[in-house]
């Protein structure tokens, strides 16, 4: 199942919104709207959403460089509930992968919960590869499995 859908920077505008979409997703481990603001200062070529016609944000992924080992990572991706399997997932990933191409980043990292089987298996199909789970991640007991993907 399709969507209609582009994928674009985001805007300064955009934040409330993804702030609201970054709730319903992951609560309560979502990032506070301050560190979505930062990560838009500071990487504001890594962060994308996913838009319909009426400019509504249906998704977005976002990630970050660790420029002193040569690591690109996606820190979030989410997409609404009612768009999702419609590969807005897999479609704005690409663009963030793309994204660090451009700054010749060729090793990427994440983390997901090991319950998390959707995300799981959307970056395995994009060539992620487990590497290995974390049972204290951040150091309030939740276990998180560490995926890497190397491209080319």
């Amino acid at each position: 199942m399709e969507s209609n859908f582009k994928i674009r920077k985001v805007i300064k505008d955009d934040l409330t919104r993804i702030f609201q979409l970054e709730e319903e997703a992951f609560k309560p481990m979502n990032y506070p709207l301050f560190v979505l603001r930062q990560f838009y200062d500071i990487f504001p070529d890594l962060f994308f959403v996913a838009v319909d016609e009426l400019n509504q944000i249906k998704g977005y992924c976002f990630g970050g460089i660790d420029h002193d080992r040569k690591i690109g990572w996606v820190f979030a991706l989410a997409v609404t509930k009612p768009e999702q399997n419609k590969k807005i997932g897999q479609q704005i990933t690409i663009e963030l992968l793309s994204a660090f191409k451009t700054k010749s980043i060729y090793n990427v990292q994440l983390t997901t919960t090991p319950d998390n089987n959707a995300a799981i298996n959307l970056y395995k199909k994009l060539g992620f590869k487990k590497a290995t789970e974390v049972l204290d991640y951040y150091s309030d007991n939740s276990p998180r499995i560490i995926m890497k993907l190397e491209m080319k």
